[in-house]
């Protein structure tokens, strides 16, 4: 009987917490819930003729690839590029994908160019990236594993983002990257890597300063070749993806900039190219100037394609003995003549302006962001009849020594100090004298000639004291790029004392950050045609706490009846108006003559061309004149030019 009991409670319990589950789902039910968790249904379309198909997921969890319902897409003459959806299917699916509602996505299908042979007729590879490193990583022997990073405050954001998988680099901004330098970049995003990196290289601005001293790092440089790489770009406003050639900066003119390309976001069938000379005034016949290659049938956002760049010795004219012939998909599409007498290293750089600029307005896009590289590939072209060489029948048979001058009594080590957290205040040291050369020029059996990189040994105290006293030295150096290759002779490196000039004429006093005396001597050496000195200001106007001002000694008493300046754009970037000072040489002081004077420049001379204008001015006998500026145009990148003055 009490078994019967038990029985009958167990019955009864279990019915009533039957009815209470069951009233909760009705509550919930009630409330336009249920117990089951929500689904969403995507919806895959091929559009390659094949029937749809769906999958359902669970609210909040992501789809893996692998579980899309197609596992070999495949679509007559097309090439499969991925899923997509939105508006004009905008938006590539990346995986893992969390849906948020019920979702069609929908097959993209476009044309991808094959990979080159690794082999090229008449050219020996002399560098090669596949990227099938196996752990992941970027070859610390090929590759520099930073970009630009003595400009900014923190190290870790001048680092890549990025995947190695399947052969390929994925260059990646995410949605979280920090402004890598705002002070100086804003709000620009990047990712990038290199083949070197140094102290102040790529002073974009002229004005920025270097926060975060670096040891110099250079694994591959080059003068000469053929370059090709095989990529796609990334789609979005504000964004692009760049392939581009950096001077150095040995010696602070060698700075040309070729950018082989910078696939814009907001521009899928275009492959935009530009060259910048930056402080290299004859490296281009125009100082900036951009071409654009467009093919209406490709998408270089989405579809695979090569690029290449020959940089060719001496096929090119007159005053630009060299040239660039750049080619997409092996087909010629544009050629430059150029004169860049030294080698230069790779960037490649995956950018997005949160704040919008010159790559338009920023908009949302699928996170992250990626500039994918299937292969690097750099060439050297072989004498006629030269049969390429196998690794090992490859050997060197000359290194190149080097060499660099100093001024006696002017002998000196750069030095930067770091603002970065933790390490404020501290002092970094070159450990070589400004112009030294960072490479050296090695000749192989097959006659190719290859630029190494070199580390000298440090200069000393010692060594900076003999060098002021007028002694020469001679310091050693070693090829690490090369350590490998048997029976190598290191270079030297032979350091000439010259004795200093006498200083010119000519000073200045605040003209511009730099107060540049090598730009203020393009204003007086007597040729109309060359090219500007350039002055950049702090901000859009000359300082109002201190006097800017051109100083010329005419080391004797002259009458002065009028100064001629000429420039080009002198409305927008030339000297505007200024008053004028004799040097007294009974006080041994200036004068100051309160009149100011005017140079009228026209509109025909705001162009490229300019004009030369002589402005009539009070007559003055004196040994030396200081020319005050007042007034000056800054309409552009905070800086006046002009390309010459002369005293009347």
């Amino acid at each position: 009987m009490t078994k019967i009991k038990k029985f009958i409670s167990i019955i009864l319990v279990t019915l009533v917490v039957l009815n209470i589950s069951s009233m909760g789902v009705l509550t919930n039910k009630a409330f336009g819930e249920t117990t089951e968790s929500k689904k969403f249904v995507i919806t895959f379309d091929p559009a390659n003729g094949q029937e749809v198909k769906q999958v359902k997921i669970v609210k909040g969890k992501k789809l893996k690839e692998k579980k899309v319902p197609f596992s070999k897409m495949k679509k007559e003459g097309y090439d499969f590029l991925g899923w997509y959806n939105g508006q004009s299917n905008k938006y590539e699916v990346i995986f893992p994908f969390q849906p948020d509602q019920d979702i069609t996505l929908v097959a993209k299908w476009g044309k991808h160019t094959p990979p080159s042979p690794v082999k090229k007729d008449g050219y020996r590879l002399i560098f090669d990236e596949e990227f099938n490193n196996a752990n992941g990583k970027l070859d610390s022997t090929l590759w520099v594993d930073q970009y630009l990073s003595s400009w900014t405050r923190t190290p870790e954001f001048a680092k890549p983002i990025y995947k190695i998988n399947n052969g390929v680099m994925n260059l990646q901004v995410k949605e979280d990257t920090p402004g890598w330098a705002p002070e100086y970049d804003g709000e620009t995003r990047v990712s990038g890597f290199t083949t070197g990196n140094r102290n102040g290289l790529h002073n974009w601005n002229g004005t920025n300063v270097v926060r975060n001293p670096v040891d110099t790092q250079l694994t591959h440089i080059n003068q000469y070749g053929y370059y090709e790489i095989r990529a796609k770009g990334q789609a979005g406003s504000s964004r692009h993806s760049a392939w581009w050639l950096l001077g150095f900066e040995d010696r602070e003119e060698h700075s040309a900039e070729i950018d082989i390309f910078e696939i814009l976001g907001n521009q899928q069938t275009a492959v935009p190219r530009a060259f910048h000379g930056w402080k290299d005034k004859d490296a281009f016949a125009v100082k900036d100037q951009g071409e654009t290659f467009i093919n209406a049938q490709a998408n270089f956002h989405d579809e695979w394609h090569t690029f290449g760049m020959d940089w060719q010795n001496g096929t090119g004219a007159g005053a630009y003995p060299d040239k660039l012939v750049f080619y997409v998909d092996g087909k010629e599409v544009g050629s430059k003549n150029v004169n860049i007498d030294y080698p230069m290293i790779q960037l490649f750089s995956q950018y997005e302006k949160r704040a919008g600029g010159w790559t338009g307005p920023w908009e949302w896009m699928p996170y992250p962001n990626s500039f994918d590289i299937d292969y690097v590939r750099v060439y050297k072209k072989l004498s006629n009849g030269q049969k390429e060489l196998s690794k090992k029948q490859l050997k060197v048979v000359h290194v190149e020594d080097s060499m660099v001058t100093v001024l006696k009594g002017q002998a000196a080590l750069k030095q930067y100090t770091s603002s970065v957290n933790g390490h404020e205040g501290e002092v970094y040291t070159e450990p070589n004298l400004p112009n030294t050369k960072s490479y050296v020029n090695v000749t192989w059996n097959d006659g190719v000639i290859t630029q190494e990189f070199v580390k000298w040994d440090p200069i000393t105290q010692e060594d900076l004291v003999k060098l002021n006293n007028g002694e020469s030295i001679t310091k050693n150096g070693i090829l690490p790029n090369l350590n490998k290759v048997a029976g190598i002779t290191n270079p030297t490196l032979q350091i000439a004392v010259t004795t200093p000039p006498p200083p010119p004429p000519y000073t200045s006093e605040n003209l511009g950050v730099a107060n540049s005396q090598t730009e203020l001597a393009k204003l007086f050496d007597s040729n109309l045609e060359s090219n500007s000195g350039e002055f950049r200001f702090a901000s859009n106007q000359l300082p109002n706490d201190k006097e800017v001002n051109i100083q010329y000694n005419f080391n004797k008493n002259v009458t002065l009846h009028s100064i001629s300046f000429t420039t080009n754009f002198g409305q927008d970037q030339g000297i505007k108006k200024f008053k004028l000072a004799a040097w007294d040489s009974k006080t041994n002081s200036w004068v100051n003559h309160d009149k100011e004077y005017s140079i009228p420049w026209t509109a025909a001379g705001n162009t490229e061309i300019g004009e030369t204008l002589k402005v009539e001015i009070d007559s003055l006998e004196t040994s030396k004149i200081k020319m005050i500026i007042t007034e000056v145009g800054l309409r552009w990148e905070n800086k006046i030019a002009m390309r010459e003055i002369a005293f009347n």
